[in-house]
């Protein structure tokens, strides 16, 4: 038996706390559920002191790892097929959670179960977890419940975290590779220079002198010279600019600056926009398709797309429509998204298919 200390409320709303013994957490919600008293905060006696010690915070919490995203994906598929299955929502729950396979997947599982028969909603229980769940998953099932649909919604969430982990999986193999080669060029480079070099070139000029070789020549030599004697100095400059440029690079004006730029590298540049356009399309697909409005479909995907200066140009489009504009209007306006979006944008308003036609559109600029 294990102690529990807890926060309650009776049937007639009035605040309750005390402790008791129970086998486990689950037995310890269900006795005092049996007794009406409706659980808020359930802490084993260890947890709840290590709380108080850490400012109302348990330090399990706190240890918790986030789920990785191929996890979290199967646990929304598996709630969904529960829920389509005609399981009640916290039985839903117990069941993933009974088979869950990550310590990390079942502490949040538990403590959603537990939240859930507490009288949350399940959108307020997965906000309380902002590092596994974003503003599009507790916006997507909070609809789910207003409206009654909750099996649907969850496995709408369910199809786009899985093409959403798809396509990073995608793009993070593509991009082995090159980053493989050039590191490795840039390690044997400087093995060359400080090595190798000096080994070949003395043995070169013994008994002639560094003057009688070309400038380029001495010039690499005076390269290789400086990272042998000042190698550390080099290595210190470079961990101070890595440390500069990351504190830069989380101010407001210095991400919109390296987006901005990132937007105008060769190649590159395609290929994050595309990117974002694919995500543009199937967030707001995905939104629509569960019955989100517009309006609020902007705000919640505007931080899905991973560029600020897209964002921002969401955000202009979304005070443009307040006024009475379209969707496709203020898009083009912008100049930041492809001439096709648009165009699927202004043919779905019009037949009523917008979310069909995005998702068709996600799944061509993903590919």
């Amino acid at each position: 038996m294990a102690n529990f200390s807890y926060n309650a409320v009776d049937e007639a709303g009035q605040a309750v706390t005390g402790e008791m013994e129970a086998p486990n957490r689950g037995d310890a919600i269900a006795l005092l559920a049996a007794r009406k008293i409706f659980v808020t905060d359930l802490q084993a006696k260890a947890e709840a002191s290590s709380a108080s010690a850490g400012g109302g915070m348990s330090l399990s919490f706190l240890r918790r790892r986030r789920v990785p995203r191929r996890a979290r994906s199967a646990m929304l598929r598996q709630i969904a097929t529960a829920l389509q299955a005609g399981l009640p929502l916290l039985s839903a729950l117990r069941v993933v959670h009974e088979q869950a396979d990550s310590e990390a997947l079942k502490t949040l599982l538990n403590d959603l179960a537990r939240r859930v028969q507490a009288g949350e909603s399940l959108s307020d229980a997965m906000a309380a977890h902002e590092r596994d769940f974003s503003a599009l998953d507790v916006s997507m099932v909070r609809v789910g419940e207003t409206a009654g649909v909750l099996d649907q919604v969850m496995r709408h969430l369910a199809d786009f975290a899985e093409h959403d982990l798809d396509v990073r999986e995608k793009v993070r193999s593509a991009a082995t590779y090159p980053i493989f080669v050039l590191g490795l060029a840039a390690v044997s480079v400087v093995v060359i220079i400080t090595v190798i070099l000096p080994r070949v070139m003395g043995t070169l000029t013994e008994g002639l002198g560094s003057a009688s070789l070309p400038m380029p020549t001495r010039m690499l030599l005076w390269l290789s010279g400086f990272l042998q004697s000042y190698g550390w100095l080099v290595v210190l400059v470079l961990i101070a600019a890595g440390w500069g440029f990351a504190a830069w690079r989380k101010r407001p004006a210095g991400r919109l600056a390296l987006d901005k730029f990132k937007l105008r590298v060769p190649v590159l540049g395609t290929a994050l926009r595309r990117i974002a356009v694919g995500r543009f399309a199937r967030t707001l697909g995905t939104l629509s398709q569960s019955g989100i409005q517009i309006l609020e479909a902007l705000q919640v995907l505007r931080g899905t797309l991973g560029n600020e200066v897209l964002a921002r140009k969401v955000d202009k489009v979304a005070a443009d429509i307040k006024q009475g504009q379209s969707i496709a209007e203020p898009l083009r306006e912008t100049g930041e998204f492809p001439p096709l979006l648009i165009q699927v944008i202004a043919m779905g308003e019009r037949t009523g298919r917008l979310d069909e036609l995005l998702l068709q559109t996600a799944d061509s600029y993903e590919k």
